[in-house]
């Protein structure tokens, strides 16, 4: 809708067209699917555990953090309620495998990244707050389904746990979330414990063995090169540059410049989560150290924000490029920056867009890292970045295959 729709009002207009399609769709269709969901994986639930604990808990625990995500594991909840009420669940018992498998996995990044701040200290509180409160959303939506490598990690650490509590028969006696502190309320309390131990202890040695990914272990090479490690200089770079070499696909390739003087840094750097999980397009983003902004190729202004703070562009491929300086300086309402194009004009590779004052920026408080973004990067068949360096306007940045 937002291609479809006219610059004025597509601040309001797209959201509220959103709004007006989604809310009936979910009230009369996904609404009543969930539920219908829901009812039959419970149905499943209770054959399957007529037929084997074992396998029961395998794949139980395998499955529970995906219903988690649907939103349809409430579904569960009665038939936990009624095992209650017969005298103890299995079921929650035999989910815990896959609650302390999210605790080691977040556990193993603490242990594997604990020289990058970002990922240790957010890894670290996700361990506690499962260990303290059972509570595992952090991990699952902020590592393990933003880190895809994780996914095989967490079923197997957790279908291993959900098995051993079959086995041994575990089950929860009175209603509480999987964590350290609820342990009293499932039993035999030994078996159970082993159980999740287990699980965690998986979690945590695959996760520190495979890691994250190339992105992430790029850093340790970083830090590792910073602190003195054996490392020389030489193959710290060669890694870097091997992880950050992406293969293009077949087609026309079109090189989009720097549109920046600074360090160019992968999108998934970016601390602004639209941005990083690429729900805006494809790119990378830049460090600048100056404060002036060219445009990366010949084009066209598509728009300009009231703000001064991002700028749209297109050129003669059809590629919409989208450029935000800094995160949150929309805040700003265009103090420090200064604008010297107007929609709808013609530009050249080089012509200066906007200038900004990068000093002023972080001294108000903002960061200014700045996404480069294809917006419509599902219109092409690759959208390709260089590897991380310093970069100066007309160096190429990102490679777009037609």
């Amino acid at each position: 809708m937002k291609k479809y729709t006219p610059d004025t009002i597509q601040l309001f207009f797209v959201p509220m067209m959103g709004i007006l399609i989604m809310v009936p769709l979910t009230a009369l269709i996904f609404g009543p699917f969930s539920q219908y969901l829901s009812q039959a994986i419970a149905n499943g639930l209770v054959s399957l555990l007529a037929l084997s604990s074992v396998l029961t808990g395998v794949v139980f625990a395998a499955v529970w953090p995906f219903l988690v995500v649907l939103g349809v594991h409430w579904g569960i909840t009665p038939i936990q309620l009624d095992n209650l009420a017969r005298g103890g669940d299995p079921l929650n018992a035999m989910a815990a495998g896959a609650t302390f498998a999210q605790m080691g996995i977040a556990f193993g990044i603490f242990l594997r990244y604990r020289k990058n701040k970002d990922l240790s200290s957010l890894s670290l509180a996700g361990t506690v707050s499962g260990i303290v409160a059972g509570v595992t959303e952090p991990i699952l939506y902020g590592f393990i389904l933003r880190y895809r490598r994780l996914i095989p990690i967490l079923i197997v650490s957790s279908a291993v746990g959900g098995g051993l509590v079959g086995l041994f028969g575990a089950e929860m006696y009175s209603y509480a979330f999987n964590s350290v502190l609820t342990i009293p309320a499932y039993g035999p309390i030994p078996q159970y414990v082993f159980s999740v131990a287990v699980s965690f202890v998986v979690g945590t040695v695959l996760t520190f063995i495979f890691g994250l990914g190339k992105e992430a272990d790029a850093t340790i090479a970083t830090e590792s090169s910073n602190g003195g490690t054996n490392e020389t200089a030489e193959e710290v770079e060669a890694e870097a540059e091997a992880n950050d070499k992406e293969e293009l696909v077949e087609g026309t390739q079109i090189d989009i410049a720097s549109p920046l003087d600074g360090e160019l840094i992968p999108l998934s750097a970016v601390e602004d989560e639209v941005f990083s999980s690429e729900a805006m397009g494809q790119g990378d983003a830049i460090i600048p150290t100056d404060g002036k902004l060219v445009a990366p190729f010949d084009g066209k202004i598509a728009s300009v924000f009231p703000t001064k703070h991002a700028i749209g562009l297109t050129d003669e491929n059809g590629i919409e490029l989208l450029i935000h300086i800094g995160m949150d300086t929309v805040q700003l309402e265009g103090k420090h920056f200064t604008n010297h194009v107007e929609k709808g004009q013609m530009i050249k590779q080089g012509d200066a867009l906007i200038t900004f004052d990068v000093a002023a920026i972080k001294e108000a408080g903002y960061s200014v890292v700045s996404p480069v973004i294809v917006t419509n990067t599902n219109d092409f068949k690759q959208v390709a970045s260089e590897k991380s360096r310093h970069v100066t306007p007309g160096d190429k940045i990102m490679t777009v295959v037609k």
